[in-house]
């Protein structure tokens, strides 16, 4: 198979998770099972000698599944996997070992591990370019799904603050969250995203949508933010945390003023299917949830008090769309 990009292998290994994350399971499973047949072993409630084949088996199809992708599974505890890559016109392999928490050490094919470097800091500058080159290009049509604005009424709406001195709107896209939190008379409102295109989509609005001109535009990259500490109210993300990972919700509290509210959107895990240029660029560090307590769990584990999370549902004409909407608190 050909050579990854960075941002293809570290599509590739959020694909992967399920799988890596099985496969830990069944290893351990196998290693108890193992250890109970041996002369003298202690008994598992895991099962005996059958149960030991079919977690084997289990773990071969698991393996072969991560070698298919093109990925080279160099060890098995801790996992360790490779990326043949290409780096500066040297050939190299992004190396993710179980435990990382994304892609992002490398080393030249002939160091081995013993020459792990981390990826250079322009790397995810250009995964930025290409994002932004992403959502440009659906800019023009983006106000066509009605769903956004949905999703932005029920955060502004769940906030339970009004007239917050500042607004920061992160990934504003066509500035639909930060057009409805004007209901909130706020101070002012900071609107930013990484897309030119979706920031001029969203000042050709402003005129009609805004004409007290409280809300600043600004292209600008989400994490960190162009907000000083504690210098904003209230942080908003609609439909977007999915693609800025766990370190948005930290730099969030960080910008955030002690008792500041956050309220951000994330699709349900088994309903998130992007197409496969937007998988390259989402990041491998934040776990979509399946259920409520998940996406609550994100927040408290990010540092963020007085948690709630509710289901949004949407029925359209052809399926029924649902997000988490959740809301949380700085301390």
């Amino acid at each position: 198979m050909g050579l990854f990009t960075v941002p293809e292998a570290r599509a590739e290994l959020a694909r992967l998770r399920p799988v890596l994350d099985e496969l830990v399971r069944l290893r351990a499973d196998a290693a108890e099972l193992a250890a109970s047949l041996r002369p003298g072993g202690r008994e598992t409630s895991l099962g005996g000698m059958p149960e030991w084949k079919a977690a084997q088996a289990r773990l071969d199809d698991l393996m072969t599944t991560v070698q298919r992708t093109g990925a080279e599974l160099k060890g098995f505890a801790p996992l360790l996997i490779d990326f043949p890559a290409e780096l500066d016109g040297v050939d190299v392999l992004l190396c993710w070992l179980e435990g990382d928490p994304e892609l992002c050490w490398y080393h030249r094919v002939d160091l081995g591990f013993a020459g792990r470097r981390r990826l250079p800091d322009r790397v995810a500058v250009v995964n930025e370019e290409i994002a932004a080159g992403l959502f440009d290009g659906i800019a023009a049509h983006y106000d066509e799904d009605t769903f956004h604005g949905l999703v932005a009424d029920a955060l502004v709406d769940g906030l339970g603050c009004t007239a917050p001195e500042r607004v920061l709107d992160v990934a504003t896209g066509t500035g639909v969250a930060a057009f409805a939190a004007l209901r909130l008379k706020p101070g002012e409102v900071l609107a930013i995203d990484i897309s030119p295109g979706m920031i001029a989509q969203a000042e050709a609005k402003a005129a009609a949508h805004d004409p007290g001109k409280r809300i600043t535009w600004q292209v600008a990259s989400a994490v960190p933010s162009p907000v000083e500490d504690e210098g904003a109210d209230v942080v908003l993300c609609a439909s977007s945390l999915h693609f800025l990972g766990a370190a948005a919700l930290r730099d969030w509290l960080r910008a955030l003023r002690p008792g500041g509210r956050a309220g951000f959107s994330l699709p349900l895990a088994s309903a998130f299917r992007p197409s496969e240029a937007f998988a390259a660029i989402v990041p491998a560090d934040l776990k979509l949830p399946e259920t409520e307590d998940d996406a609550a769990e994100l927040a408290f584990e990010a540092g963020f008090t007085e948690v709630t999370v509710k289901r949004l549902d949407v029925e359209t004409e052809d399926r029924v769309r649902s997000v988490f909407v959740v809301h949380a608190t700085r301390p």
